[in-house]
């Protein structure tokens, strides 16, 4: 069988005033497209007339690469506004070029670049859908950790107690050392700017009331809630990622065993009852720091320093620290088990999901301690 002389592919260009005549020559097969390419990029750089032709009578051989080259330089110079005419096109030329119609290249619409103000615009609409889509997603799941909760009390036996105790010394019991160190340098710092401010006024002795009425209305519960959200909410959600990437999670359910009961409730009823625990922790240590403070400070006893607490804080202004503690811990719980749900089949998963956990979880705690707090200002407790 004879061998197909293969000669190199060229691209002839004859102008005239109005137009340009392109003739191809040589072979454009496969073999050659790394030799014709450059030359159809070329001939798209060029500045040219709007009439264009094609003659396709030297053409001596082609192939499918061949054509498809040929085309998709005349229509991307029809895309830039030129009038592209072919003759001398032969049959197979026409077949070939037929067949390719369908996958012509789509040349989009070139947008001009936006403004600042549009990008930033654009960036707040995607965060606004996203947002809302987020909040829809842990509504319904808040919803169904109320189903499974209620399902729970109506059913005592389906309660794991075993793991309730678990999670409680694993939030809890173990998270007290660090809580206590944090409530007791929060303490001693309160104490300390709280004098150098009374004291222009000659009323430093006002430092202890500042202290315990902050630690017990505001500040212990929220550190506390913010450091578990940090800890253990964080915790929480890796590892229920983890579950659902290697498939565990799939595993009870094929066993007959509700997630939601083996890996969600048992974590959610432990912060609710860790949370006012670690809080009473954290109080105590916040006092014992102010209460350093202010003893080496101010010359003042400790006899003296429990007696201004006593009269300073109220049972008021302790219980609502303390109310404030289950429903973080809930809260807690539900953003950080929500997220850990979320996760899909890789790692970078795991790493976002438990970032989003954490500023989630809060996120919330404060919106819902600002709220609490003006509407405990407002019944006047």
């Amino acid at each position: 069988m004879e061998r197909l002389e293969v000669k190199s592919p060229k691209l002839e260009v004859l102008s005239q005033k109005e137009m340009v005549l392109f003739k191809p020559t040589g072979s454009w097969l496969a073999k050659t497209v790394r030799e014709a390419e450059p030359l159809c990029l070329a001939l798209s750089q060029k500045s040219l007339p709007k009439h264009l032709v094609f003659d396709l009578s030297e053409l001596e051989t082609y192939d499918t690469a061949g054509v498809w080259l040929l085309q998709r330089t005349m229509q991307d110079l029809e895309y830039k506004g030129h009038r592209i005419e072919l003759r001398s096109e032969s049959r197979a030329f026409k077949t070939l070029s037929s067949r390719l119609s369908p996958y012509k290249p789509a040349f989009e619409k070139i947008h001009k670049p936006y403004s600042f103000f549009e990008e930033r615009l654009i960036e707040l609409g995607i965060i606004s859908v996203n947002l809302f889509f987020l909040t829809c997603d842990l509504v319904v799941f808040l919803g169904q950790v109320a189903t499974g909760l209620f399902s729970t009390l109506l059913h005592p036996s389906r309660l794991r107690l075993i793991s309730i105790v678990y999670h409680i010394e694993r939030f809890g019991v173990n998270a007290i050392p660090i809580v206590s160190l944090l409530a007791l340098s929060l303490g001693l710092v309160l104490a300390y700017q709280g004098e150098e401010q009374l004291r222009r006024f000659g009323a430093e002795i006002y430092t202890i009331n500042l202290v315990s009425i902050s630690i017990f209305r505001e500040v212990g519960v929220l550190i506390t809630a913010i450091l578990v959200a940090g800890r253990t909410g964080s915790s929480i959600t890796a590892q229920i990622g983890i579950m659902k990437i290697n498939q565990e999670v799939d595993a009870l359910n094929t066993l007959g065993l509700s997630p939601m009961d083996v890996l969600i409730i048992p974590r959610i009823i432990a912060l609710i009852l860790v949370l006012p625990l670690l809080t009473f922790v954290a109080n105590i240590a916040g006092l014992v720091g102010g209460g350093i403070m202010v003893i080496f400070s101010l010359d003042v006893s400790p006899q003296l320093y429990m007696h201004r607490i006593n009269e300073a804080v109220t049972l008021g202004s302790f219980w609502v620290g303390f109310l404030k503690a289950p429903l973080f811990g809930a809260i807690i719980g539900l953003v950080s088990c929500f997220e850990g749900m979320r996760v899909k089949g890789t790692a970078e998963s795991i790493g976002i999901c438990t970032t989003r956990s954490v500023v989630e979880g809060i996120f919330l705690v404060t919106i819902v301690d600002a709220l609490l707090s003006i509407f405990f200002s407002k019944v006047g407790v």
